[in-house]
């Protein structure tokens, strides 16, 4: 998944970057699990059960459903699960990764385990998943080029 073009690319602090994603997958998870708590416990009126009912032959199941729909609640909760809901339609790998850990929390074995991946690989992935949401969320971080270092080169010219 291509995101930005090559110029851009080299001014982003990747690894500050996949930390921005990091912490925003530790800050929300625990909130996004608790609306699925309340979601889950929450009775299904008829309408509701037709739309929540589980259809694995096409792959929306009742799960998949009730996180698309918590995803339009327009806070600032819903627009993360939008976000990763998002990077899943363009990467599989990396969303079933950010799902498992930003939505439920799993540590990388489980994850490795539900995604029927090594954990190696899932290991592999994190970083570039978490850079992704970083992305999404509008939290990269540039190179800052500081003022100091522009005047020593200049006085080196």
């Amino acid at each position: 998944m291509k995101l930005f073009d090559d110029i851009i690319i080299s001014k982003i602090d990747l690894d500050r970057t996949s930390q921005n994603g990091k912490e925003i997958c530790d800050l929300y998870q625990p909130l996004v699990e608790k609306r699925l708590k309340q979601a889950m416990n929450t009775p299904f009126n008829s309408a509701s059960f037709v739309m929540f009912s589980e259809n694995k032959k096409g792959g929306n199941s009742s799960e998949v459903k009730l996180l698309d729909r918590l995803s339009w609640i327009d806070d600032q909760t819903g627009s993360y699960i939008r976000n990763v809901l998002k990077i899943q339609k363009k990467d599989k790998t990396i969303g079933e990764f950010l799902k498992w850990k930003c939505f439920y929390g799993l540590s990388d074995r489980e994850i490795s385990n539900k995604i029927q991946k090594d954990e190696r690989t899932v290991r592999r992935y994190k970083a570039r998943a978490y850079y992704y949401l970083a992305v999404y969320s509008n939290q990269v971080e540039f190179i800052s080029v500081s003022y100091t270092h522009l005047r020593a080169h200049e006085t080196v010219l």
